[in-house]
């Protein structure tokens, strides 16, 4: 094998991040866009001690399941790194990715009748554009060049609305300065957070703008109001530019419901990696006192006020990292225990932790599940998986939503 010679294979499964993968002179190559069972022809362009990876160059046999795509710029934008496969196969993909992950790591065979299922374009309430003089739209993968986009059809109608009015803005002005640019939509209310802009145009932005219900300059309040209220699960969140807020809100609402479902009637539930406090305050219907922990002081503050505006007060919120103040939790005769953490998963100490505090109930959420079955493989001979739902949180790209249901043996 060598790096920019074309060689000829045929597909015969997806690693993890939907990625063909055909052999190649007994060497395992990765091949970007290539599906099940189609013959291609790939370019290498890298070779690695274990396996290599390839570009595909041509197909010599098309697969069934190859869609016609909607989207002009898939193969350039990369963002959604799976829309060139038919739905119901993505689906089944994520499906089959899951119970091989579970089964290669924890040894656990996964009964997981599907994956729930809701809005696969037009879900996402909020996307940050680059921006480089006239252009705005995304990185093209592993690169800082941008590609230069008119609509994106896994977005929210008025982000795209908003994107249109943007690109005349910065083409009118090319000399804006802008480089970032968040749209973040919250029950049809919009934000614009720009992280600068050339000063001289300023005030033409905000005039040409004033529609918009809040518009953020370099972290400052320039326009409209300084948050937006956003409705689930019969709660109102404040939403500000630096709040974490899953940007797929029907899939959301359902994903809370399972959590709901499993969380039981409790004295005391905690919940770990809390954020803006959703899960927190949801749990705070079935518990007696909740207590969240997260380390990002604005994310606590954020939690705070949203307390205030639900009139909940049986939750507390501790602001800092779980490894640092889990310790504060022993004490407390926790029944029920959630843990949401970033995709890097949960640490070793947290976890040792948790087996201590002993709660009755773990509920798991968790985007990735390689970290999720690797922190259950540490939690499971003290705990049983007794459930697992899985929720596509972000159609046509290879990411899949977790939520597993674990009691104590």
């Amino acid at each position: 094998m060598e790096v920019n010679k074309i060689y000829e294979t045929k597909i015969l499964r997806y690693n993890n991040e939907g990625l063909g993968v055909g052999i190649i002179d007994n060497i395992v190559t990765f091949i970007n866009n290539a599906l099940i069972d189609e013959i291609v022809k790939v370019r290498i362009s890298k070779i690695y001690k274990n396996y290599a990876t390839g570009d595909l160059i041509e197909i010599i046999e098309k697969s069934s399941n190859r869609k016609t795509l909607k989207c002009p710029y898939f193969y350039e934008c990369g963002g959604c790194n799976i829309m060139h496969i038919d739905y119901e196969k993505q689906l089944e993909f994520k499906k089959e990715k899951i119970a091989s992950i579970f089964k290669k790591i924890c040894g656990i065979d996964i009964k997981l009748k599907e994956v729930n299922s809701y809005n696969n374009l037009g879900y996402r309430n909020k996307v940050v554009f680059k921006v480089k003089n006239d252009k705005i739209g995304f990185y093209k993968p592993k690169t800082n060049q941008i590609v230069d986009i008119r609509e994106c059809i896994i977005s929210d109608k008025k982000i795209n609305d908003c994107l249109l009015n943007l690109r005349t803005f910065i083409k009118k002005y090319n000399d804006n300065k802008i480089s970032e640019i968040m749209v973040r939509v919250c029950d049809n209310n919009v934000m614009l957070s720009l992280d600068k802009i050339n000063e001289k145009y300023k005030d033409k932005f905000i005039e040409e703008f004033n529609y918009i219900n809040s518009i953020y300059i370099n972290d400052k309040l320039v326009f409209g109001m300084p948050s937006l209220n956003q409705r689930l699960n019969n709660l109102v969140f404040n939403i500000s530019p630096k709040s974490f807020f899953q940007v797929n809100p029907k899939a959301t609402e359902n994903l809370y419901n399972r959590v709901l479902e499993y969380a039981n009637k409790s004295d005391i539930s905690v919940d770990l990696y809390s954020g803006t406090g959703t899960i927190t305050m949801l749990l705070s219907k079935k518990a007696k006192k909740v207590v969240g922990v997260e380390v990002v002081k604005e994310a606590v503050e954020d939690a705070k006020n949203n307390l205030k505006l639900n009139n909940i007060d049986n939750v507390e919120f501790i602001c800092g990292k779980v490894e640092d103040k889990i310790e504060k939790l022993k004490n407390l005769n926790v029944d029920v225990l959630v843990l949401d953490p970033p995709r890097g998963g949960s640490d070793k100490k947290s976890l040792k932790s948790i087996l201590e505090i002993s709660p009755e109930k773990i509920i798991y959420i968790s985007c990735n599940p390689v970290t999720l079955a690797r922190d259950i493989n540490l939690l499971k001979d003290k705990y049983e998986l007794s459930d697992i739902s899985a929720f596509d949180m972000f159609p046509q790209t290879y990411h899949v939503e977790c939520v597993c249901l674990l009691n104590r043996r």
